[in-house]
């Protein structure tokens, strides 16, 4: 009989985040992980509404493992006065994991390297990494450049051990201006 395995439940921004998850899952699954992720959308990665869904995870599971995994760009960019909300966050909520910027960034560092090259060109060239770009801008330019049928709330590909390699070594590499602390935490758990 195996252990049961350790459950994180990801407070997540929405159906993008939920659906790559799932497939982490699976992924995980097949390779005999001591672990696995239960997300929790918010539907949007704004401050408030993500403070209230944490505070909700966490008094139905004061026991558990609750992490928060939003996108960056809309607190860069100060939306809805983000950045301050979150520089003045109460003690209850933890640290959040970013995408940085956006979870599109996030699925490209998956990629093989000269599609990710070309994406971070792409972005520099729109002046992203300063000035996150808002979705009606950047998901047409992804479509193009990344993936044709990506679409939102779904998981593109599927995750294996090469694209989970290559997201974890593009994470690692100064010449990569993509970041995301969930690779980091999911990195910490793989290693355990």
């Amino acid at each position: 009989m195996t252990a049961p395995k350790e459950v994180y439940i990801i407070v997540c921004e929405g159906g993008s985040e939920k659906a790559y998850l799932q497939e982490i899952n699976r992924y995980l699954d097949v390779n005999d992980y001591p672990f696995t992720f239960v997300a929790k959308p918010i539907n949007n990665g704004h401050f408030k509404p993500a403070k209230i869904k944490y505070r909700e995870v966490k008094e139905q599971n004061p026991k558990n493992n609750i992490c928060i995994w939003v996108d960056k760009d809309t607190y860069i960019r100060n939306d809805e006065g983000d950045r301050e909300k979150y520089l003045h966050k109460p003690k209850d909520i933890p640290d959040f994991m970013f995408n940085h910027q956006n979870f599109e960034d996030f699925l490209a560092m998956h990629m093989p390297d000269d599609i990710l090259q070309k994406w971070q060109k792409i972005c520099h060239h729109h002046n992203h990494f300063e000035h996150p770009l808002h979705a009606e801008t950047y998901i047409p330019l992804y479509r193009q450049h990344v993936n044709c049928s990506y679409e939102k709330a779904t998981m593109p590909f599927a995750i294996d051990k090469d694209n989970i390699s290559n997201a974890l070594k593009n994470q690692k590499d100064s010449n990569c201006r993509f970041r995301s602390d969930f690779l980091d935490f999911l990195k910490t758990l793989i290693e355990k």
